[in-house]
């Protein structure tokens, strides 16, 4: 009998690639004989990502609908020969199942299996679905959501499962393992987040924050994550503050940073979310106001209804963005009871086993002898 072969499609951000990361650790845990491939964009970020985490990964040609109209030859050209190439591939080795992670470059494998019969699974973070995720649903299997309000966004003739979004095995258990009480004297933690591709208007915010009302984090401890773009020039602005602040590009070790962290700043991206709540994290979001769908804003808005975390728009300058945050993490630290209450309702937004529903729903469009 041959061994379980796996297709994970699409990438391009983090948001994307946990999910299926998660999955499939847990898919090779369960089945060690089991390969697993990633195949997506051929972007640096997702290559290293899946890489890090022991996978095989191959990047495809494929384009993103936003050169549709910048140049239709060349998007024609390139998504055309990634298709013929998935079809190639996909006939070759026969996979098990292919799961699509959403984003464009999920495209041409996800259509190949559907031509070739190869069950097919998609995973959609969002509250409001991707576009990718919409037009391929016709060709799945089902669609795993994370939102039950995402249902409502198919074809009926779409079969949909509610089965939370897919979080790392560290993460996913980080419940069970803190008992936050933000009453101790123990020292505080500001953990920034801008995405795994950094933030810059979040960053330049952050940093205008800090020259204003230095003394609001005084005896904190301040982890902030740049991405890879801004990392040398946040660093100087911490240096000119003389603020003592460990500010990286990437931050591998997202549990121990959870673990630690009394407050997040953050984008809304719906991973992020998904691992805040587990961690029981108080949050300040600030939603990328150019998602497509201003499909973050909607992610935040669950949370700031649960009474998880607190909504700051992006404003039109650093100053701006940065007087909304301003007022809002005042808001939360006048008293050690409005983090409590939002970790709690953090905690309840918590899907700590979004993964293990995702791989029942996969046995049962491909089912192992």
């Amino acid at each position: 009998m041959t061994s379980p072969l796996y297709y994970f499609a699409g990438g391009g951000t983090g948001g994307h690639l946990f999910p299926g990361l998660a999955v499939a650790a847990e898919i090779v845990k369960r089945a060690p004989q089991s390969r697993v491939v990633f195949i997506g964009s051929e972007r640096s970020i997702e290559h290293d990502l899946v890489g890090r985490h022991g996978f095989e990964h191959l990047g495809l040609t494929s384009e993103p609908l936003t050169r549709l109209r910048q140049n239709p030859v060349a998007f024609f050209r390139r998504n055309w020969r990634a298709y013929r190439t998935a079809v190639g591939l996909i006939k070759r080795e026969r996979p098990t199942a292919v799961i699509g992670l959403g984003g464009f470059a999920s495209a041409p494998i996800v259509l190949a299996a559907h031509r070739q019969r190869v069950p097919t699974l998609l995973l959609e973070q969002n509250s409001i679905p991707g576009r990718s995720t919409r037009w391929l649903s016709h060709w799945a299997n089902v669609v795993c959501l994370s939102y039950v309000e995402s249902a409502a966004y198919f074809s009926r003739r779409v079969k949909t499962r509610l089965t939370g979004n897919p979080v790392r095995v560290e993460i996913s258990k980080l419940p069970q393992r803190i008992n936050r009480s933000f009453e101790s004297t123990a020292p505080s933690s500001l953990l920034i987040l801008g995405g795994s591709q950094g933030a810059q208007p979040l960053n330049e915010a952050i940093v205008w924050l800090l020259q204003a009302q230095p003394q609001l984090f005084v005896g904190w401890r301040i982890v902030h994550q740049t991405g890879i773009a801004q990392l040398s020039l946040v660093q100087e602005r911490y240096r000119q503050l003389r603020i003592e602040a460990e500010v990286s590009a990437f931050l591998p070790d997202m549990a121990e940073r959870y673990r630690a962290a009394t407050l997040v700043i953050s984008r809304a991206g719906a991973t992020t979310l998904a691992e805040l709540a587990c961690a029981g994290l108080p949050a300040v979001l600030v939603p990328y106001p150019l998602a497509a769908d201003n499909h973050q804003w909607h992610n935040a808005r669950g949370f700031e209804s649960a009474g998880a975390a607190a909504i700051s728009l992006q404003g039109n300058s650093p100053e701006a963005t940065g007087q909304v945050l301003l007022a809002q993490i005042q808001r939360i630290m006048e008293a050690p009871q409005v983090l409590t209450g939002m970790s709690q309702a953090m905690i309840g937004m918590a899907q700590p086993h979004a993964t293990e529903s995702v791989l029942n729903v996969l046995s049962e469009v491909a089912p192992r002898p």
